[in-house]
């Protein structure tokens, strides 16, 4: 369905932020804008600024548009701060190059022409005397290619290549036409970015290659194997810190602790590098001035999010660690990277552990990442706080040592593919605040998730997640507990009676588990309760008549359980009720509450299967934030009230398998926004014209009785006509799927409904009452 609902409006107006700074997807369309940066907001960032929705390819264009953005490469600076000029104009160009000028005067021509003549020779003789100088020059430099042609070289190319031996390697390792992009190795081209020579010699008698090549394997970083490997990201990641990048940081020195060998910026630049190489950088969205030769920490753009914030994207926070490391004090070291949808590859590598400082790592929506070994880099890392890697494909197991990871407060690894038991460390995470495994098939027992008494908003839904939630988990685990969704896991036995002392609980989600009993009583008054969603389990009895007591829930769900009683007294005071969802219960026959009539707040109204008697109450029609009405399968007669062509809003009206009669109301004729109605299965008679006339209302699904051989209705525009002699068609059970997205402030993406088929008597054997509910109407 198309429709977009807006439940989310109430978590968004009451702050319910999870500090997830990641949104769902943005789509490949959109407009590239350039916004000026105010120069106190930062001096140092670079000035440009991107739509956060531009397409590839218009990405692409805005990278070549010389009057908007400033190459780093290209030597000048267009911001004036080095001194240089703005590129000409092609017309002014032309004109500056031109030896007639405007001017009536003959002999003026004349003169303008001889000095033309002059500037020309001049020219002439300045190449000559240029060549003379250079090609001397040349045949030296060549002479010297020839002599060190047996020294091992790595390939410079996006194909990586190979170092061996202990013999020195020139700098010299390939050529490179940096207009073209193109470098050639080994007598192979390939692409590569475009780049220059180092703009300094290297730092010692001994080739700059070699020297970075001996001083990654002698700190530990790297191995002489993953070196030597064809293509690798370590090879590929130290040719380009040695060879290709203008930057050329000084190499330090073998520092005697092993912990100085580690925390240095070149080795941080050259994982940098790595993490590009290993995860598809030449195909990234955005490159996001990766491997230009600028301070690593100038790795970032800047756009535009949905909110219209401005946002950075890359390498978008270091800091100053003073003395501390072995690490100057004017230098900083990285400490967070964002790089949501950017189509990044592979996985992450292991030399993700030599991001010492880092503390937010936020990747999600990069579904190339799929490989199970983007996790285990990041185990050693002691001050990561903030890591997001959902919606990445990732597979495998969490690693056993995940519990390392002791400094962590935000971790979302949902919507993968990860699987088997959750290790015991993980559990020992006590810092966690917000964790999200939701969508994945881990398996755990319920109780370890107790441990984590700092824990806010816990998401592990769709999982195999086991056992009962007892008191004493609630007592001594979750007191601070805000979002709690357990959704759709292997949970049993009843609700713990003390579920509402979570005095901070906004949202509970308990549905699709087999929960059994009845919901405990609320013993006082909840006023941050706001979702309460227990479907899809075999829960009975009532709603408890202490409901009221949530006085600000704003969503109730008790659909598909076994429940025998309708609703309680108390009903009418949950006035900031949105969304009501009540069938598919064994309830005694009953008609449409009145309790309604005063819910002004609902956008949501699903009563189906629910026994439903009478007419259908013409105040439904005061409720006009509707934009869900689902009254089928229930016994309803008399005719559609025309009020109901008030519900202007209204997306899915759902009216079928019920006993209505007459036509239908002039009223639908305002029903322009209805994407989904159901009318079959009742005794209407008419013209459907009021819908299909002019196609003023473009509907999905519109179905009626309008089927042959005997049609009860005339409908030109339906996109399923039945009839009575038909038992089986739209025989769907057509319940609205509702599993919202709550690590994203209540999204809910879609509406979607069930394919399920019902047996074609349901209608039948349903409309029989039945006798052990009946003291219940």
């Amino acid at each position: 369905m198309r429709m977009n609902t807006d439940f989310e409006q109430t978590a968004s107006d009451g702050n319910y932020d999870d500090e997830s700074t990641s949104q769902p997807p943005p789509s490949d369309t959109g407009s590239v804008a350039d916004i000026d940066i105010d120069d106190d907001v930062d001096e140092e960032a670079p000035t440009v600024q991107h739509d956060q929705l531009p397409s590839p390819e218009e990405y692409k264009a805005k990278m070549n548009d010389v009057g908007k953005r400033d190459n780093p490469q290209d030597g000048d600076d267009d911001n004036g701060v080095g001194g240089g000029n703005t590129l000409p104009s092609v017309d002014e160009y032309k004109s500056s190059m031109s030896f007639r000028q405007n001017s009536t005067s003959s002999s003026s021509d004349n003169k303008k022409s001889r000095a033309g003549l002059f500037t020309f020779l001049g020219l002439l003789l300045m190449t000559v005397i240029v060549t003379s100088i250079a090609v001397p020059l040349v045949l030296d430099n060549q002479q010297d290619r020839d002599a060190g042609s047996n020294t091992p070289q790595v390939n410079t190319g996006s194909n990586g290549g190979s170092y061996s031996g202990s013999s020195s390697a020139s700098t010299d390792s390939s050529s490179s036409d940096s207009s073209s992009g193109t470098t050639s190795s080994s007598g192979s081209n390939t692409y590569y970015p475009p780049t220059f020579s180092p703009s300094r010699p290297p730092v010692s008698d001994t080739p700059r290659l070699e020297q970075t090549l001996n001083y990654l394997v002698l700190s530990g970083v790297a191995n002489q194997e993953d070196l030597n490997r064809a293509n690798s990201p370590q090879g590929e990641a130290a040719n380009w810190i040695a060879v290709v990048d203008q930057f050329q940081m000084e190499i330090p020195a073998i520092a005697t602790s092993d912990i100085g060998v580690t925390h240095t910026r070149f080795v941080e630049r050259w994982t940098l590098a790595v993490f590009y190489y290993s995860t598809g950088g030449y195909t990234w969205r955005y490159k996001l001035n990766f491997l230009e030769p600028i301070d690593h920490c100038d790795w970032y753009e800047t756009f535009i999010d949905t909110t219209g914030s401005i946002v950075r994207m890359g390498v978008t926070q270091c800091e100053k660690l003073g003395q501390s490391f072995g690490v100057r004090s004017e230098d900083e070291m990285v400490n967070r990277i964002e790089l949501s949808n950017n189509a990044l590859i592979g996985s992450l590598p292991i030399e993700m552990q030599y991001l010492h400082r880092l503390s937010d790592l936020i990747l999600p929506f990069n579904a190339g990442l799929i490989e199970n070994s983007s996790l285990n880099g990041l185990v050693p890392l002691s001050f990561l706080k903030h890591l997001e890697l959902q919606y990445c494909g990732i597979t495998g197991t969490i690693p056993a040592d995940f519990g390392n990871l002791g400094s962590l407060t935000f971790l979302g690894l949902g919507n993968n593919f990860m699987s088997g038991t959750i290790p015991e460390s993980f559990f020992q995470l006590s810092n966690l605040i917000v964790c999200a495994l939701d969508d994945n098939f881990l398996k755990s027992d319920i109780a370890p998730f107790a441990k984590f008494t700092n824990m806010e908003k816990l998401y592990i839904e769709d999982n195999e997640i086991s056992g009962q939630i007892t008191e004493e988990m609630i007592i001594n685990g979750w007191q601070k507990m805000i979002d709690l969704d357990l959704s759709v896991n292997r949970l049993v036995g009843p609700l713990p009676a003390n579920i509402w002392s979570m005095s901070n609980l906004e949202v509970l989600d308990l549905h699709g588990n087999d929960f059994v009993g009845a919901i405990p009583m609320i013993p006082s008054v909840h006023d941050k309760m706001m979702f309460l969603a227990v479907q899809d389990n075999t829960l009975d009895w009532r709603i408890p008549e202490s409901i009221n007591n949530l006085i600000n829930l704003a969503h109730l769900d008790i659909s598909a359980n076994n429940m025998v009683i309708p609703f309680p007294s108390t009903m009418n005071q949950l006035s900031n009720l949105r969304s009501l969802y009540t069938g598919i219960n064994p309830f005694g026959e009953h008609p449409i509450p009145s309790f309604l009539e005063g819910m002004t707040n609902l956008k949501e109204l699903s009563m189906k299967q629910n026994k439903l008697t009478g007419t259908v109450p013409a105040h439904l029609g005061g409720l006009t934030n509707l934009q869900v009405l689902d009254l089928d399968f229930n016994q309803l007669e008399g005719s559609i009230p025309s009020e109901l062509g008030s519900l202007t809003g209204i997306d899915t009206l759902m009216l079928n398998r019920n006993y209505l009669n007459g036509t239908l109301p002039d009223s639908f004729s305002s029903l322009h926004d209805v994407d989904i109605l159901l009318l079959d299965g009742n005794n209407l008679t008419g013209s459907a014209d009021v819908i299909c006339k002019g196609n003023a209302i473009n509907t999905t699904f519109f179905s009626a009785d309008c089927g042959e051989p005997n049609p009860e209705i005339e409908c030109s525009c339906c996109h399923l006509c039945c009839n009575d002699n038909n038992a089986t068609c739209n025989n769907f059970d057509w319940r609205v799927n509702l599993d919202g997205i709550w690590e994203y402030d209540f999204q809910r993406v879609v509406y979607s409904f069930s394919q399920s088929l019902l047996p074609s008597d349901a209608k039948a054997d349903y409309a029989q009452p039945e006798d052990e509910n009946d003291d219940f109407m």
